[in-house]
Protein backbone atom coordinates (compact mmCIF):
# COMPACT_ATOMS: atom_id res chain seq x y z
CA UNK A 1 0.00 0.00 0.00
CA UNK A 2 1.40 3.40 -0.96
CA UNK A 3 1.60 6.18 1.77
CA UNK A 4 -0.30 8.98 1.91
CA UNK A 5 1.23 12.33 0.34
CA UNK A 6 1.31 13.45 4.19
CA UNK A 7 3.54 10.79 5.23
CA UNK A 8 5.81 11.42 2.41
CA UNK A 9 5.96 15.20 3.58
CA UNK A 10 6.62 14.23 7.07
CA UNK A 11 9.66 12.72 5.54
CA UNK A 12 10.92 14.72 3.06
CA UNK A 13 10.96 18.48 3.41
CA UNK A 14 9.65 20.53 0.15
CA UNK A 15 12.37 22.42 -1.65
CA UNK A 16 12.02 26.45 -1.11
CA UNK A 17 12.92 27.68 -4.98
CA UNK A 18 11.77 30.79 -6.22
CA UNK A 19 8.50 30.70 -8.39
CA UNK A 20 9.34 29.44 -11.16
CA UNK A 21 13.20 28.32 -10.72
CA UNK A 22 14.22 24.73 -12.26
CA UNK A 23 15.68 22.76 -9.46
CA UNK A 24 18.60 20.50 -9.84
CA UNK A 25 18.55 17.04 -9.18
CA UNK A 26 21.51 14.89 -8.65
CA UNK A 27 20.89 10.96 -8.72
CA UNK A 28 23.82 8.78 -7.88
CA UNK A 29 23.42 5.81 -10.45
CA UNK A 30 21.68 5.69 -13.88
CA UNK A 31 18.18 4.13 -12.74
CA UNK A 32 17.69 6.47 -9.90
CA UNK A 33 18.38 9.56 -12.96
CA UNK A 34 16.04 7.60 -15.48
CA UNK A 35 13.51 7.55 -12.91
CA UNK A 36 13.68 11.42 -12.30
CA UNK A 37 13.86 12.24 -15.76
CA UNK A 38 11.34 9.73 -16.63
CA UNK A 39 8.87 11.85 -13.94
CA UNK A 40 10.15 15.29 -13.88
CA UNK A 41 10.32 16.03 -17.24
CA UNK A 42 11.23 19.73 -18.33
CA UNK A 43 10.48 20.81 -14.32
CA UNK A 44 14.12 20.02 -13.35
CA UNK A 45 17.49 19.06 -15.02
CA UNK A 46 18.46 15.57 -13.67
CA UNK A 47 22.38 15.09 -13.31
CA UNK A 48 24.08 11.75 -13.00
CA UNK A 49 26.73 11.30 -10.26
CA UNK A 50 28.39 8.24 -11.45
CA UNK A 51 29.52 7.35 -14.89
CA UNK A 52 27.61 4.77 -17.20
CA UNK A 53 28.68 1.07 -16.25
CA UNK A 54 30.30 2.20 -13.14
CA UNK A 55 29.69 0.31 -10.04
CA UNK A 56 28.57 1.95 -6.61
CA UNK A 57 30.89 -0.32 -4.25
CA UNK A 58 34.36 1.09 -3.39
CA UNK A 59 33.60 4.22 -5.53
CA UNK A 60 35.38 7.59 -4.64
CA UNK A 61 34.47 10.78 -5.28
CA UNK A 62 36.09 13.47 -7.66
CA UNK A 63 36.49 16.80 -6.63
CA UNK A 64 34.10 17.91 -9.72
CA UNK A 65 31.57 15.61 -8.28
CA UNK A 66 31.42 17.33 -4.65
CA UNK A 67 30.74 20.51 -6.24
CA UNK A 68 28.00 19.28 -8.19
CA UNK A 69 26.68 17.60 -5.00
CA UNK A 70 27.20 21.53 -3.39
CA UNK A 71 25.38 22.60 -6.14
CA UNK A 72 22.10 20.51 -5.97
CA UNK A 73 18.93 21.23 -4.66
CA UNK A 74 17.97 17.39 -4.30
CA UNK A 75 20.32 14.42 -3.79
CA UNK A 76 18.90 11.07 -4.97
CA UNK A 77 20.39 8.29 -3.76
CA UNK A 78 19.55 4.24 -2.35
CA UNK A 79 21.56 4.73 0.31
CA UNK A 80 25.15 4.40 2.27
CA UNK A 81 24.27 0.38 2.09
CA UNK A 82 24.91 0.90 -1.60
CA UNK A 83 26.46 3.95 -2.09
CA UNK A 84 28.66 4.29 0.92
CA UNK A 85 31.31 7.06 -0.83
CA UNK A 86 28.55 9.18 0.05
CA UNK A 87 27.84 8.88 3.29
CA UNK A 88 30.45 11.32 4.67
CA UNK A 89 30.11 13.99 2.15
CA UNK A 90 26.17 13.66 2.58
CA UNK A 91 26.46 14.01 6.33
CA UNK A 92 25.78 18.20 6.78
CA UNK A 93 23.41 18.67 3.91
CA UNK A 94 19.63 19.31 5.26
CA UNK A 95 17.36 16.15 5.69
CA UNK A 96 15.16 18.46 3.24
CA UNK A 97 17.88 18.34 -0.10
CA UNK A 98 18.12 14.84 0.37
CA UNK A 99 15.99 11.63 -0.91
CA UNK A 100 17.18 8.49 0.61
CA UNK A 101 15.17 5.89 -1.43
CA UNK A 102 16.07 2.66 0.52
CA UNK A 103 13.89 4.51 3.91
CA UNK A 104 11.24 5.25 1.75
CA UNK A 105 7.87 3.57 3.44
CA UNK A 106 6.70 2.64 0.34
CA UNK A 107 9.61 0.11 -0.71
CA UNK A 108 8.92 -3.20 -1.26
CA UNK A 109 11.56 -6.04 -0.30
CA UNK A 110 12.42 -9.28 -1.11
CA UNK A 111 13.29 -11.95 1.30
CA UNK A 112 16.66 -12.68 1.90
CA UNK A 113 18.27 -15.53 -0.04
CA UNK A 114 19.57 -18.70 1.98
CA UNK A 115 21.17 -22.37 0.82
CA UNK A 116 23.64 -21.50 -2.17
CA UNK A 117 23.91 -17.96 -0.86
CA UNK A 118 25.01 -18.29 2.54
CA UNK A 119 29.09 -18.34 3.73
CA UNK A 120 31.41 -21.48 4.21
CA UNK A 121 29.75 -21.11 7.76
CA UNK A 122 26.49 -21.76 7.16
CA UNK A 123 25.47 -18.19 7.92
CA UNK A 124 23.87 -15.72 5.54
CA UNK A 125 26.43 -13.38 3.87
CA UNK A 126 23.35 -10.60 3.20
CA UNK A 127 23.70 -8.12 5.85
CA UNK A 128 20.62 -5.82 6.40
CA UNK A 129 19.93 -2.29 6.10
CA UNK A 130 19.23 -0.21 8.59
CA UNK A 131 15.40 -0.83 9.18
CA UNK A 132 16.07 -4.76 8.84
CA UNK A 133 15.53 -5.25 5.43
CA UNK A 134 17.53 -7.14 3.17
CA UNK A 135 20.23 -5.74 1.69
CA UNK A 136 19.89 -6.52 -1.90
CA UNK A 137 19.73 -2.43 -2.97
CA UNK A 138 19.11 -2.93 -6.40
CA UNK A 139 15.62 -2.15 -5.44
CA UNK A 140 15.02 -0.59 -8.97
CA UNK A 141 14.46 -4.01 -10.46
CA UNK A 142 10.54 -3.83 -8.83
CA UNK A 143 8.49 -1.22 -10.77
CA UNK A 144 6.33 -0.51 -7.67
CA UNK A 145 9.55 1.13 -6.58
CA UNK A 146 10.19 2.91 -9.31
CA UNK A 147 6.76 4.55 -8.77
CA UNK A 148 7.18 5.10 -5.20
CA UNK A 149 10.10 7.23 -6.32
CA UNK A 150 8.44 9.06 -8.77
CA UNK A 151 5.80 10.21 -5.53
CA UNK A 152 8.76 11.07 -3.12
CA UNK A 153 10.26 13.36 -6.10
CA UNK A 154 7.20 15.04 -6.38
CA UNK A 155 6.26 15.33 -2.90
CA UNK A 156 10.30 16.79 -2.58
CA UNK A 157 9.82 19.40 -5.43
CA UNK A 158 6.31 20.44 -5.80
CA UNK A 159 6.28 23.29 -3.45
CA UNK A 160 7.79 25.74 -6.67
CA UNK A 161 4.88 23.54 -8.54
CA UNK A 162 7.94 22.49 -10.82
CA UNK A 163 6.24 18.90 -11.30
CA UNK A 164 2.32 18.63 -11.31
CA UNK A 165 1.32 15.81 -8.89
CA UNK A 166 -0.31 14.39 -11.57
CA UNK A 167 3.33 13.14 -13.46
CA UNK A 168 3.70 10.67 -10.30
CA UNK A 169 -0.06 9.01 -10.73
CA UNK A 170 0.82 9.03 -14.49
CA UNK A 171 4.15 7.60 -14.34
CA UNK A 172 2.67 4.49 -11.60
CA UNK A 173 0.03 3.54 -14.57
CA UNK A 174 2.77 3.21 -17.15
CA UNK A 175 4.40 1.01 -13.86
CA UNK A 176 1.43 -1.25 -14.05
CA UNK A 177 1.65 -1.78 -18.13
CA UNK A 178 5.32 -2.05 -17.86
CA UNK A 179 4.56 -4.75 -15.54
CA UNK A 180 2.01 -6.30 -17.29
CA UNK A 181 4.08 -6.49 -20.04
CA UNK A 182 7.03 -8.18 -18.74
CA UNK A 183 4.78 -10.66 -17.29
CA UNK A 184 3.56 -11.69 -20.37
CA UNK A 185 7.06 -12.13 -21.85
CA UNK A 186 8.57 -14.14 -18.86
CA UNK A 187 5.48 -16.66 -18.91
CA UNK A 188 7.09 -17.52 -22.53
CA UNK A 189 9.96 -19.22 -20.55
CA UNK A 190 9.53 -22.29 -19.25
CA UNK A 191 12.12 -21.97 -16.66
CA UNK A 192 12.03 -20.22 -13.29
CA UNK A 193 15.62 -20.91 -11.85
CA UNK A 194 18.68 -19.32 -11.56
CA UNK A 195 21.71 -18.64 -9.91
CA UNK A 196 23.80 -14.84 -10.29
CA UNK A 197 27.08 -13.85 -10.15
CA UNK A 198 26.24 -11.33 -8.06
CA UNK A 199 23.35 -10.99 -5.76
CA UNK A 200 21.66 -7.85 -7.41
CA UNK A 201 18.07 -9.34 -8.64
CA UNK A 202 16.70 -10.40 -5.79
CA UNK A 203 13.75 -7.45 -6.39
CA UNK A 204 13.22 -8.58 -9.99
CA UNK A 205 13.00 -12.06 -9.33
CA UNK A 206 10.31 -11.48 -5.66
CA UNK A 207 7.96 -9.72 -8.14
CA UNK A 208 8.19 -11.81 -11.18
CA UNK A 209 7.80 -15.39 -9.38
CA UNK A 210 11.78 -15.75 -10.43
CA UNK A 211 13.43 -18.43 -8.22
CA UNK A 212 17.21 -17.57 -7.47
CA UNK A 213 19.54 -20.67 -6.60
CA UNK A 214 22.10 -18.32 -5.39
CA UNK A 215 25.37 -16.46 -6.21
CA UNK A 216 28.91 -15.90 -6.18
CA UNK A 217 28.91 -12.52 -4.99
CA UNK A 218 26.85 -11.22 -2.37
CA UNK A 219 25.02 -7.90 -2.34
CA UNK A 220 28.13 -6.06 -0.74
CA UNK A 221 29.71 -7.64 -3.34
CA UNK A 222 31.90 -9.88 -1.16
CA UNK A 223 33.05 -12.98 -2.56
CA UNK A 224 30.94 -16.53 -1.08
CA UNK A 225 33.05 -19.25 0.03
CA UNK A 226 34.09 -22.36 -2.07
CA UNK A 227 31.02 -24.20 -0.33
CA UNK A 228 28.70 -21.54 -2.22
CA UNK A 229 30.15 -23.03 -5.46
CA UNK A 230 29.90 -26.37 -4.57
CA UNK A 231 26.43 -26.23 -3.62
CA UNK A 232 25.47 -24.70 -7.09
CA UNK A 233 27.45 -26.84 -8.70
CA UNK A 234 25.63 -30.02 -7.59
CA UNK A 235 22.53 -28.48 -8.79
CA UNK A 236 20.46 -30.15 -11.28
CA UNK A 237 18.09 -27.41 -12.34
CA UNK A 238 19.80 -24.48 -12.77
CA UNK A 239 20.07 -24.14 -16.79
CA UNK A 240 20.22 -20.43 -16.38
CA UNK A 241 23.16 -18.24 -14.98
CA UNK A 242 23.14 -14.58 -14.78
CA UNK A 243 25.97 -12.30 -15.23
CA UNK A 244 26.54 -8.51 -15.18
CA UNK A 245 29.27 -6.74 -17.60
CA UNK A 246 32.27 -6.46 -14.68
CA UNK A 247 31.47 -9.61 -13.62
CA UNK A 248 34.39 -11.78 -14.06
CA UNK A 249 33.34 -13.85 -17.24
CA UNK A 250 35.90 -17.04 -17.01
CA UNK A 251 34.66 -18.08 -13.89
CA UNK A 252 30.38 -17.96 -15.10
CA UNK A 253 31.83 -19.71 -18.05
CA UNK A 254 33.59 -22.76 -16.13
CA UNK A 255 30.10 -22.51 -14.30
CA UNK A 256 27.87 -22.74 -16.96
CA UNK A 257 29.69 -25.61 -18.44
CA UNK A 258 29.94 -27.05 -15.46
CA UNK A 259 25.61 -26.94 -15.13
CA UNK A 260 25.00 -26.88 -19.20
CA UNK A 261 23.45 -23.74 -18.00
CA UNK A 262 23.33 -20.37 -20.75
CA UNK A 263 24.97 -17.56 -20.06
CA UNK A 264 23.58 -14.58 -19.96
CA UNK A 265 25.06 -10.96 -19.33
CA UNK A 266 22.16 -8.95 -17.45
CA UNK A 267 22.99 -4.65 -16.72
CA UNK A 268 21.15 -3.64 -13.90
CA UNK A 269 22.34 -0.43 -14.23
CA UNK A 270 21.26 0.06 -17.56
CA UNK A 271 24.94 1.55 -19.57
CA UNK A 272 23.53 1.20 -22.66
CA UNK A 273 20.07 2.74 -22.39
CA UNK A 274 19.63 6.40 -23.53
CA UNK A 275 18.72 8.90 -21.51
CA UNK A 276 15.47 9.68 -23.27
CA UNK A 277 11.63 9.67 -22.60
CA UNK A 278 10.78 6.18 -21.03
CA UNK A 279 14.88 5.39 -20.08
CA UNK A 280 13.17 3.33 -16.99
CA UNK A 281 10.69 1.23 -19.08
CA UNK A 282 13.30 0.45 -21.75
CA UNK A 283 15.99 -0.28 -19.04
CA UNK A 284 13.36 -2.58 -17.42
CA UNK A 285 12.15 -4.49 -20.44
CA UNK A 286 15.74 -4.72 -21.47
CA UNK A 287 16.69 -6.83 -18.08
CA UNK A 288 13.61 -8.80 -18.20
CA UNK A 289 14.16 -9.36 -21.84
CA UNK A 290 17.96 -11.12 -21.06
CA UNK A 291 16.07 -13.11 -18.24
CA UNK A 292 13.45 -14.71 -20.70
CA UNK A 293 16.47 -15.59 -23.12
CA UNK A 294 18.22 -17.07 -20.34
CA UNK A 295 15.52 -18.90 -19.14
CA UNK A 296 14.70 -20.59 -22.45
CA UNK A 297 11.77 -18.35 -23.83
CA UNK A 298 11.65 -18.51 -27.78
CA UNK A 299 13.23 -15.24 -29.75
CA UNK A 300 11.50 -12.77 -30.10
CA UNK A 301 9.52 -12.33 -33.15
Amino acid sequence: MKPALGSLLLLISTLALPAGAQPLVVATVKPLALIARDVLGAGAEVRQLLPDGTSPHGYSLRPSQRRLLASADLILWVGPGLEAFLADALGDRPAGRVLTVATLPAIHWPPLEHGAGADDHGADVHSDTADGHAADLHLWLDPRNAAAIAEALVAALNAGDAVPGAAAAGFRVQMAQLEAEIRARLAQAPERTFAADHAAFGHFAARFGLSPAGHLRDAADHATGARSVAVLSARTDIRCLVAEPDSQPERMRHLAARLGARLQVVDALGAGVAAGDGGYAHLLTAVAEDFARCLGAPPLP
